[in-house]
């Protein structure tokens, strides 16, 4: 293969973890990080650039497959409620980012491998 400067073969993966249907991945996955960062899932949606129902509907998908809450809402006092991960959301949102960063170290190692020039 040529070196050329101007373009630089690159790789994308992109994981999904399901029973069924493929709806629980990146997306949702950062939006529990964000709930996580900042308590609301409104807040999550703004930051995401995405509509309340249309991160509502991605969330629901999710759940439905799984089986499980992803968040659990708490009635708030002063400020408001605010979204918590469940306690299964937070193990699967643990579990899927370890192995999401396991599976990225082995593909770049593949990627070298098989593509270095």
């Amino acid at each position: 293969m040529s070196n050329n400067s101007k373009h630089i073969l690159k790789y994308h993966i992109k994981t999904r973890v399901f029973y069924d249907n493929p709806n629980f991945g990146p997306g949702v996955s950062r939006i529990m990080e964000l709930v996580k960062e900042t308590g609301r899932l409104s807040e999550a949606y703004k930051i995401m650039g995405l509509s309340s129902s249309k991160g509502w509907k991605i969330i629901k998908k999710a759940e439905e497959d799984l089986g499980f809450p992803l968040f659990v809402s708490v009635v708030g006092g002063k400020g408001g409620g605010k979204s918590e991960l469940s306690p299964e959301g937070a193990d699967l949102l643990d579990r899927y980012q370890a192995f999401v960063y396991e599976l990225n170290t082995e593909a770049e190692k593949l990627f070298n491998k098989h593509f270095e020039e």
